[in-house]
């Protein structure tokens, strides 16, 4: 997996999000943008099929303690059901990709 500044207040997650060390790429890069000031942040997720509990948690965290705005879009069906289940699409205002 890899973690890619793709723009001022986005990021691009590339490959399958699956492991701690992946968790903490994430959660330094969202850092780093909002570190700049930012307090709406784009995560764009093109191919992973789902992600860990760790990095929910931390957007969570984001979202409903540190009041930063996510706008997440993903490609994959079985991650925006995943989200879907987890009443997470409203919370991470998630889109799907074309």
């Amino acid at each position: 997996m890899e973690v890619k500044t793709t723009g001022v207040s986005e990021i691009s997650i590339l490959g399958h999000i699956k492991s701690i060390e992946d968790y903490h790429d994430i959660k330094v890069s969202v850092r780093d943008l909002i570190g700049k000031g930012n307090n709406s942040i784009t995560i764009n997720v093109p191919e992973s099929l789902s992600m860990t509990s760790s990095v929910i948690g931390f957007l969570l965290k984001l979202v409903y303690i540190d009041k930063v705005d996510i706008a997440m879009r993903v490609r994959d069906e079985r991650l925006y059901d995943l989200l879907d289940i987890l009443n997470l699409i409203t919370a991470f205002n998630v889109t799907k990709m074309k």
